[in-house]
């Protein structure tokens, strides 16, 4: 099984309260960089917590900056 496919079932096993994901679990979920992720957390547009000096997103916060980004097109 591919990485991703790991990281999707092990994200899957948790219950939601406790899903604390890293950098790069949440990059390979939006499929962009780690980079990129740091940049979003930079423009205050995804919310991150910081534990020891990382970072680790609530997998709540996730789903509301993808609810955010979500683009309606309506029919003509």
């Amino acid at each position: 099984m591919n990485e991703k496919g790991n990281l999707e079932d092990k994200i899957k096993g948790q219950s939601k309260e406790n899903r604390l994901l890293n950098v790069t679990e949440v990059a390979a979920l939006l499929r962009i960089s780690r980079f990129s992720v740091y940049n979003l957390v930079k423009r205050k547009e995804l919310s991150a917590i910081k534990v020891l000096n990382k970072l680790r997103f609530d997998i709540t916060s996730v789903e509301q900056y993808l609810e955010k980004q979500r683009i309606n097109i309506e029919e003509k």
